[in-house]
């Protein structure tokens, strides 16, 4: 064997396919791609996609006229920074413990529906002001929902400027 066999069996170990080049107006966006999908992913994760618990009841442009007397009403206030107070038209005010509050609230309306002297209710009337967050109101009427599901409808009054 001659010493050219020898280097073409060394060179055949150390035998590399040459890279295709690329051109200069080429550029690689895979990385670019997996960022974009991991920060998406990122996000969807740590965001909050409640509106309700921000969003604050909107201004009244028109609506069914409903009156208090054939209603239940709740007043919702605001008390601090995201907390309400609610009462009856009396000024009476429910817990501020959810869970008291709920069997107050259930406990009042079923008392104003069936009503045996005076006028029985017809309707639950939510009277808010525009500063309450809607979280608040969705809250109350998802209780009230679920506490009565032969109630025709829950409504939520606007106080006229």
């Amino acid at each position: 064997m001659s010493d050219h066999d020898d280097l073409i069996e060394e060179d055949d170990d150390d035998f590399v396919v040459p890279r295709k080049k690329r051109e200069d107006d080429e550029m690689d966006i895979t990385p670019m791609i997996d960022i974009t999908f991991l920060l998406l992913i990122f996000f969807i994760v740590c965001s909050t996609m409640d509106p309700t618990k921000i969003g604050t009841i909107p201004e009244a442009d028109n609506g069914l006229a409903i009156s208090a007397k054939t209603s239940a009403v709740i007043f919702i206030k605001p008390s601090g920074s995201d907390s309400v107070v609610l009462s009856t038209p009396d000024g009476t005010e429910f817990s501020s413990d959810e869970n008291e509050q709920a069997s107050e609230i259930i406990e009042y309306i079923t008392g104003e529906l069936e009503k045996s002297f005076g006028t029985p209710k017809e309707h639950v009337m939510l009277f808010g002001d525009s500063e309450v967050k809607v979280g608040h109101v969705t809250r109350i009427q998802k209780l009230i929902g679920d506490a009565f599901e032969d109630l025709d409808s829950t409504y939520i009054a606007v106080k006229e400027q």
